[in-house]
């Protein structure tokens, strides 16, 4: 009886353990699941990002830097200057009016083509070019999306390059060379850079598995005690209910710090919106389908026991 007693204790307490652990690293396995499909790899990537060459503060970034490029390279007022000079003819041509209107023009023809679906297109292919060029980064074969400061950038000059051609297309002359201007989003600080190549790593090594390893553990302890099943389902619930807050409250902040501090509050929160709705989406439908099944499991468990 008393060794009966002893492996039913221990039992408990193994069961304990194991839920305990599955459900503290639910989060993670989630995420990690997650990740592996919507940010480790390329494809996933340029899925998650892509729709993002229809959010309007990015056309109006893109648009604006393009378009104070293509004006600086033109430098209309100088060349005008230049031909008018200081006298008479200077106050029939105004320079600077007709400067300012050129570069408005100009302005406006890049949002065109930024709003245009040739622009989601070259988008695209710049997030897949740059995704593949940053894998080769985290896996230590390359650095060449290393700027000189080491900080990782994604190179974005297909986009350039591609408005540029359209625009050539209107027949605006005298355009900037893609070699000639070089957009690069800075990601991720070099100081942050380690860390985040760990962590980078590690999902793409275990991201597909490790939400098989942590439901097994998991079932494991209710095996063990089937008595926790309603406690476990709901400290899932708990756990991943968290989690979610966490999504959407402390940590864009952090994000916006370290990755996306060069773009402005309202863009850096689209982008992070976009790469993470679907594991927003995740930890809320694990938290309402545990906490379910969690309540539904009270009455049987206390019957039973």
């Amino acid at each position: 009886m008393e060794n009966r007693k002893q492996i039913s204790l221990w039992r408990r307490i193994a069961s304990i353990i194991c839920v305990s652990v599955a459900v503290i690293a639910a989060p993670l396995s989630i995420g990690s699941l997650w990740g592996s499909g919507h940010l480790t790899d390329t494809d996933g990537f340029v899925k998650t990002l892509g729709p993002l060459a229809e959010n309007n503060d990015l056309q109006q970034l893109v648009s604006g830097q393009v378009a104070e490029s293509i004006s600086g390279h033109l430098q209309i007022e100088q060349r005008l200057e230049a031909i008018t000079g200081d006298g008479w003819l200077s106050t029939v041509i105004p320079a600077d009016e007709i400067a300012s209107k050129a570069n408005e023009a100009i302005k406006s023809a890049t949002l065109r083509v930024v709003e245009s679906e040739d622009f989601a297109t070259t988008w695209e292919s710049a997030l897949r070019t740059s995704h593949q060029k940053t894998d080769l980064i985290f896996n230590g074969q390359s650095s060449a999306t290393l700027d000189d400061a080491g900080n990782l950038t994604f190179k974005l000059d297909e986009v350039f390059a591609g408005i540029v051609k359209t625009l050539t297309g209107f027949g605006i002359p005298d355009l900037p060379t893609g070699d000639s201007f070089n957009w690069n989003l800075k990601l991720i600080q070099n100081d942050a850079l380690p860390t985040v190549q760990k962590i980078y790593l590690a999902v793409d090594s275990i991201g597909p598995w490790a939400i098989y390893l942590n439901a097994a553990v998991f079932i494991a302890g209710i095996l063990l005690a089937p008595k926790y099943l309603a406690r476990g389902l709901l400290w899932l619930a708990v756990a991943t209910g968290l989690s979610f807050i966490a999504l959407k409250t402390l940590i864009p902040d952090f994000i916006q710090e370290r990755l996306l501090s060069n773009v402005n509050a309202d863009l850096a929160r689209a982008i992070y919106d976009q790469i993470t709705n679907g594991l927003s989406t995740s930890f809320i439908v694990t938290a309402v389908v545990a906490a379910l099944l969690g309540v539904a499991s009270i009455p049987l468990i206390r019957k039973r026991y």
